[in-house]
Order: C-alpha cells, then sequence, then structure tokens
C-alpha cells in the first residue's frame, strides 16, 4: 500500500504540471502559403504521434497550384505539378517524388474520408520552402526561393547562469527545448530546491536559473502523508496556502499547511516549456521516501522521463545530491 500510494503522488504531481495554467486554450494550427493563409473547412491539420503536422492533401496542394487525383483500390494519392509529380500511400513511410523513392518519418493518413499527408515532405517534393513558427503555431510555405535554416554551426550562443544556449540547435522544429539542453537546465533548478528546517520551521526554497525569454518553469512538489492524502504545491494552484511562484526565489513557509512527523515522502516533477504552445520533451522526476520504499525497493530516485519514450527513462540516481536536497 505504501508503494501505492507514493506512486500516486508522483502521478498526482504530474497532473498538476499538465492541469495548472497549461491548458490553456491553444492557438490553433495555421497554414499560410506565400502570405494568404489556407482555410479548412470540415478537417482541420494537426501535429500526428511523430510531430509532423498534417494537413487535408487537397487544400494544401491546390493553394501550390498542384492538381490531386486518388486511387481508392491503392490508397494511393499523386500530386503533380509541372513537371513534378507525387505519390504517397496511405499508411506508409515511403513515397515517391518524380519516380525516385523517398522515405518519411511519418505516414498518410485516412481519417473520416479525408487523406492526411506531412505537410512539409509534400511540399518539399515540390520544390516549396516550409518553415514552422512554434511561437504562433504556423506553418509557412513559400514559393520562388527558400530561406535558409541555420546550420548547427551558426546562431548565437547565449548563457544562462552558465549554461551555453543556441537556439539554433538547442530548440526543435516546433519550438520545443531539446531533451540534451532541457537536461541541463532541470538539473540545475534541482540544484537549487530544498526542504529545509529553521529555527523550528520547515520551508521548501527555490531559485529558478534563468532561462530563455521564450521558456518558462513548470514546478509540482507533491507531499505524501502517513495519515493519508497528499499536499501539492504548484505555480498557480487555487488551493489556498499551496501556491509557489513560476520564476525568481522563493521561501514557502510550510508550517500550518503539512505535520512534518506525518511525512512519508516527496515527489517532485520539473519541466522547461514553451511559453506559447505549453509543451515540453520531457520532465525531470525526484522521489524521496522518509518511510517504506518505492515500487523498486528503493527509498528514492531521480530520473528524466523523455515525453516521446516514457519507457526509457534516464537515471540520475546514482550521482544526485539528495542529502542536499532534503534536510527536512
Amino acid at each position: 500500500m505504501k508503494k501505492i500510494a507514493f506512486i500516486l503522488v508522483l502521478i498526482t504531481v504530474v497532473s498538476t504540471i499538465l492541469t495548472v495554467n497549461i491548458f490553456a486554450a491553444k492557438i490553433p494550427l495555421r497554414v499560410v502559403v506565400n502570405g494568404s493563409r489556407i482555410n479548412f473547412p470540415d478537417a482541420q491539420p494537426f501535429i500526428d504521434e511523430n510531430g509532423r503536422t498534417q494537413v487535408p492533401v487537397r487544400f494544401v496542394s491546390e493553394a501550390l497550384g498542384a492538381d490531386v487525383g486518388w486511387d481508392g483500390k491503392t490508397k494511393t494519392v499523386t500530386i503533380e505539378q509541372g513537371k513534378n509529380k507525387i505519390s504517397l500511400v496511405v499508411g506508409k513511410s515511403e513515397y515517391t517524388v518524380n519516380g525516385k523513392t523517398m522515405e518519411m518519418d511519418t505516414t498518410v493518413l485516412l481519417l473520416e474520408d479525408r487523406t492526411f499527408v506531412p505537410v512539409r515532405f509534400v511540399s518539399e517534393g515540390l520544390g516549396a520552402n516550409v518553415e514552422w513558427n512554434a511561437s504562433i503555431r504556423t506553418v509557412y510555405i513559400t514559393t520562388g526561393g527558400a530561406v535558409p535554416t541555420p546550420s548547427p554551426e551558426e546562431g548565437e550562443i547565449r548563457y544562462y547562469d552558465g549554461i551555453a544556449f543556441n537556439p539554433a540547435t538547442d530548440v526543435d522544429e516546433f519550438g520545443r527545448m531539446t531533451i540534451e539542453k532541457s537536461q541541463e537546465f532541470l538539473l540545475k533548478m534541482a540544484d537549487q530546491l530544498a526542504f529545509v528546517k529553521e529555527n523550528g520551521k520547515y520551508y521548501i526554497i527555490g531559485e529558478y536559473p534563468e532561462i530563455p525569454e521564450e521558456f518558462e518553469w513548470s514546478l509540482g512538489i507533491g507531499i505524501n502523508l502517513k495519515s493519508g492524502g497528499t499536499r501539492t504545491f504548484a505555480p498557480g494552484t487555487r488551493v489556498p496556502g499551496f501556491d509557489i511562484p513560476r520564476e525568481g526565489t522563493f521561501k514557502k513557509d510550510t508550517t500550518g499547511l503539512i505535520e512534518i512527523n506525518d511525512v512519508r515522502g516527496i515527489g517532485i516533477v520539473i519541466a522547461v516549456r514553451n511559453k506559447e504552445i505549453k509543451e515540453y520533451l520531457g520532465v525531470l522526476e525526484i522521489a524521496y521516501l522518509m518511510e517504506g520504499t518505492l515500487g523498486d525497493g528503493t527509498t528514492r530516485r531521480a530520473n528524466f522521463i523523455p515525453e516521446t519514450a516514457k519507457n526509457q527513462r534516464i537515471p540520475y540516481t546514482d550521482t544526485f545530491n539528495f542529502e542536499k536536497m532534503f534536510q527536512w
């Protein structure tokens, strides 16, 4: 029962991060071709599980001056524009451009009698340039000249609390901080978070590291009680007394909110997310039990959990300074 209770703490903390001020209405996905926004009357574009923007094939293709054909027997869609011809098959990653076989990292989809295609592969197959603006969730497609994308060697390197950050290499095409760079910032934040005792009172103290202006911190702290239940501290929570800031330095007095002798364990989840799209590629999960053990038989754990591969955790348990963080 103790194992189950603490697992529920972590679920509660993750849930808090995902629900407190994160699911505000998102800006709808937009597609703009040569300066004109494409209207989708009955089927809207979306980002698939592979992180690719899928669009109803006909509207964008016709905006690029292409003709669209469909073979229902083979579930093949063809897109022709002058000398260019693209053939794609529903459910397959292989496709052809002017007779040359190519492969993409996603597939063509058939949803509610509409054929959806990954807009980047189709547009580039027709010779167009594709750019993604994560801040306003907009795909820009232009013809007649490509806009160069910065190479890994390009871009301006900036430093935030000693961490080097290059927008050309440390942000993916959807505006999310990369997994590798996220880990640096999250471990820095964890190093500046602690549970301390001063003058007979128990505090949660923290100092958020500086991060690039397009990003913000998400932090959830769940305290599991021996008597049952969980007390969750998070930015924006509506529970009186349990709100903590999202930036800067804080010192949260937990007196009257929890009884220290009733604490069984503490669960923490930290993430760095894009302010506009509220998305991230992974979280740092920290678990510490004062009584009992976790599901793996240990009393403490620190893992980075990639959002795209939750079963492939990156462990930090052996190197993490639990004694510095947990002083209650």
